[in-house]
């Protein structure tokens, strides 16, 4: 394969398809019709490149989020009034379900489902996936993940003052682990009353409880660069393999829905599909398409969720930058949760390609600002060089 950029990854070819997603369509909320017609421009786009075999795959999914946290925050919130009133078995009680959200949460916050997830799994949602076989012996196969939903203007997720986004994370788990460890000891140690430190806990949950459904009732963003910017990027190398197509590696695009309910696309084409883990090599597209590109070298939003990349992908990934320095491309730390969660949690190796602003932020996350004025074309371009480049080199391996 050819390391000069084939023609559908200049910008012009690649902004066409940020438009009809963007402006065609629209903020694409998960599991609602503005979703399923993403998908169905993918599909088409496809089609008129000369794909007939793409897969789709229909799934339950939570409409939002919120869902998850509000259910949590709630029931921490109810076990503090309930270990006051409800006496020494109240206490033991309400350490239940403290301790409980605080388990919740933080598998939350690594992407996977909570227990209750197919009682709050009620509307519909799908994946695209198509696979392009090389032009000679399959030896491995390269994953590229673009989702097609996108997210409400969100004031926690991340805070205005991103860098306390960690901070709290953290303190959403901690809060109600710590009362609920203080319950328990109550519970055996027999105390009465209620201490100081009850009053303080309930009053942190139910401001947090209060603060993210006040996010609930906020518009969808319109996600030019979260995550139209990916789809436009997969949708430019199905087109590049038409022509130029890889010598031994299997490229397969993956256009996931419902990613901004914490990746419950990618966990379900998992659990189903169950692709092998050997010889497969998982990219991630999330963001990129202003500011300056990075692949991510930690995730992660609170400090009891860290995951990271294989390190064999970040060794790709910096051979790479280091071939193509004019894609002016680097390692980072960055703090966000994408649906290289998933396929840590089951053990893939995957990678996550994103881009950052002069603060070293994600640009216009989840805010209303994230729209097609906001892209860069030069940057769009390079991340789809990049990628290319990324594929050519394990395609090499």
């Amino acid at each position: 394969m050819s390391s000069i950029p084939p023609t559908p990854l200049q910008p012009d070819r690649l902004m066409s398809h940020l438009y009809a997603l963007c402006k065609g369509i629209g903020p694409r909320p998960p599991t609602s019709p503005q979703e399923r017609q993403a998908a169905g421009y993918v599909k088409k786009t496809l089609g008129q490149l000369g794909y007939a075999e793409v897969q789709e795959q229909a799934f339950k999914s939570p409409s939002s989020l919120g869902w998850v946290i509000v259910i949590c925050l709630l029931a921490a919130a109810l076990a503090i009034p309930l270990a006051w009133a409800g006496g020494q078995w109240g206490k033991f009680a309400g350490g239940v379900l403290l301790v409980g959200s605080a388990i919740v949460l933080r598998g939350f916050f690594l992407a996977k489902f909570p227990f209750f997830q197919n009682l709050i799994a009620r509307g519909d949602s799908q994946n695209l996936s198509l696979h392009v076989p090389p032009s000679g012996p399959e030896k491995r196969r390269v994953y590229l993940i673009g989702h097609l939903d996108t997210q409400k203007q969100r004031y926690l997720s991340p805070p205005p003052a991103t860098g306390w986004m960690v901070v709290n994370g953290t303190l959403l788990i901690l809060v109600p682990l710590l009362a609920g460890i203080l319950l328990f000891l109550e519970f055996l140690l027999g105390w009465q009353g209620a201490a100081w430190w009850g009053w303080l806990a309930f009053a942190l949950i139910l401001f947090t409880l209060l603060a993210f459904l006040s996010d609930e009732i906020r518009p969808h963003v319109e996600g030019a660069n979260d995550n139209a910017s990916a789809v436009s990027v997969l949708l430019g190398i199905a087109e590049a393999l038409k022509t130029q197509p890889v010598q031994h590696a299997g490229v397969t695009l993956l256009f996931t829905g419902c990613e901004e309910v914490i990746c419950v696309g990618m966990e379900h084409y998992l659990r189903r599909f169950k692709p092998p883990k050997e010889d497969s090599y998982w990219i991630d597209l999330e963001m990129v398409g202003t500011g300056d590109l990075c692949y991510v070298t930690r995730h992660g939003i609170s400090y009891l969720t860290r995951y990271e990349p294989a390190v064999e992908m970040v060794a790709l990934a910096t051979r790479t930058a280091q071939k193509h320095p004019e894609l002016v491309v680097t390692g980072k730390d960055v703090v966000i949760l994408e649906e290289v969660a998933n396929l840590c949690n089951h053990g893939y190796q995957a990678i996550c390609l994103t881009s950052y602003d002069q603060k070293g932020n994600l640009a216009n996350w989840h805010r209303l600002s994230d729209n097609l004025e906001h892209i860069q074309p030069d940057t769009l371009s390079r991340a789809a060089s990049f990628t290319w480049a990324l594929v050519q080199e394990i395609d090499a391996l």
